[in-house]
C-alpha cells in the first residue's frame, strides 16, 4: 500500500468492501441499536447515572480512515421523525427516567447537528424528549462548527433544553503521521477554535482519544496519547476518552495485513491510562479508557483478562491508580 500520500475517501471507501472482516454489524433503518447504562465521574469523585442511546440514522459525511462507525449506520439521509421515536422506544423500554438517569447521550454514529444526519425540523422534538435530563451529550465533527449556520442549529437546541449540552468531539491524536494519514479533513486550528465557540457559549465539551492509530509508532504511542490529551484540555475539554485503535474498518485490516500498522494490546492501554492519571488529571480534567470490545484486545489471558478489566473500570470511576494485577502468563 503506497501511503507516500493520504488516501481519498474513494479509495478508503473501497477497503471498506474488500478489508472488513465477515461479521460487519448490520443495523435495521429506524430500529436503535440499544441503550448503555453507566456512571460517569465528576469533580469530587462523585458519580453520575448516566444512559447511552445508541440511534440508528445516516452515514458521516467525512471518511476518517480509521473509523469504524459507518457500520452502524444507513447510507442516506436519516428520515424525518425517525430518532425522536427511537428516543421515545428507548425511554418507554428501559424507564429510564423514571430510574434517575441524569445524563442522557444521545449517540448517531454520525454528526447530530448536520441535517442529513439529524433533521432540522426533529431537533425540536429531540429537545423535548430530553426534559428532565440535567445534561445532553451529542457527538459532532469539529470541523463543522466552523460554519455560522451550524452553530446557529446548536445555540438553538441549546435554548430548547431544560438542562446542559455537551458535545463530544473525534480529536483522535496530534501526532503528525497519524494525524496525515487519518483523512481526518480538520485541523488542529479548527478543534481549538470549536473549543473556544462551546467554552464561550457555556456548553461542556469531551474529547475522544485514540491510542496507536494507523501512522503511530507502537514505541512512542503511549506517549503521543498522552500529549494528545494534554493538547486537548488546554483547549477547554473537560474529559478525553481514550480508545485503543480496533482492526475491522477495512483500513486498519489492510494496514495491519501489510505489516503496516498493529493495535494497541492491553498493557499499552494500561501504562496510557497511569501515565494519564498521574501527570494530566485534576478537579476539572477527567479522563477513562473505553473497554467496548475489550475481550478482543491482545495481551490477556483467561485468568487476568477480567481482573484487569474491573481494575480499569475502578480507574475510570475513581480517576486514581490503582496497583497493576499481576499474572504469571502474561507478565513472563
Amino acid at each position: 500500500m503506497d501511503l507516500s500520500q493520504p488516501l481519498t475517501n474513494e479509495q478508503i471507501r473501497g477497503l471498506r468492501k474488500t478489508g472488513v472482516p465477515p461479521t460487519v454489524h448490520h443495523v435495521t433503518r429506524g430500529v436503535p441499536q440499544g441503550a448503555l447504562f453507566e456512571g460517569e465521574p465528576v469533580a469530587g469523585s462523585a458519580i453520575v447515572p448516566t444512559a447511552t442511546y445508541f440511534l440508528t440514522g445516516s452515514e458521516c459525511r467525512y471518511t476518517c480512515s480509521m473509523c469504524d462507525l459507518w457500520k452502524y449506520t444507513t447510507g442516506d439521509r436519516t428520515d424525518k421523525g425517525s430518532l425522536p421515536r427511537q428516543i421515545q422506544l428507548l425511554h418507554q423500554e428501559h424507564n429510564t427516567i423514571e430510574r434517575g438517569i441524569r445524563w442522557l447521550k444521545l449517540y448517531n454514529a454520525s454528526n447530530f447537528f448536520d441535517t442529513a444526519n439529524v433533521p432540522e425540523e426533529d431537533l425540536h422534538t429531540i429537545a423535548s424528549l430530553c426534559h428532565g435530563f440535567h445534561r445532553v451529550i451529542v457527538e459532532n465533527h469539529a470541523a463543522m462548527l466552523s460554519s455560522s449556520t451550524v452553530r446557529q442549529r446548536l445555540l438553538r437546541f441549546q435554548e430548547k433544553l431544560d438542562g446542559e449540552l455537551e458535545i463530544a468531539m473525534g480529536l483522535e491524536t496530534i501526532e503528525p503521521e497519524a494525524v496525515r494519514l487519518l483523512n481526518k479533513k480538520m485541523s488542529p486550528e479548527q478543534f481549538a477554535d470549536a473549543c473556544q465557540f462551546l467554552r464561550g457559549s457555556g456548553i461542556h465539551a469531551r474529547a475522544f482519544v485514540l491510542l496507536q492509530p494507523p501512522g503511530s509508532v507502537p514505541a512512542t504511542s503511549v506517549e503521543w496519547t498522552v500529549k494528545s490529551c494534554q493538547w486537548a484540555f488546554s483547549c477547554g475539554i473537560e474529559r478525553c476518552s481514550i480508545i485503543p485503535t480496533r482492526p475491522g474498518n477495512g483500513f486498519t485490516d489492510t494496514m495491519r495485513a501489510s505489516g503496516l500498522w498493529q493495535p494497541p494490546g492491553a498493557k499499552r492501554l494500561e501504562d496510557t491510562m497511569d501515565a494519564i492519571v498521574l501527570r494530566l488529571l485534576s478537579e476539572h480534567r477527567i479522563a477513562t479508557v473505553d473497554l467496548w470490545d475489550w475481550e478482543r484486545i491482545s495481551g490477556t489471558c483467561e485468568q487476568c483478562r477480567g481482573p484487569r478489566r474491573l481494575r480499569l473500570e475502578a480507574m475510570n470511576i475513581g480517576q486514581c491508580i490503582l496497583p497493576r494485577v499481576q499474572c504469571v502468563h502474561c507478565d513472563s
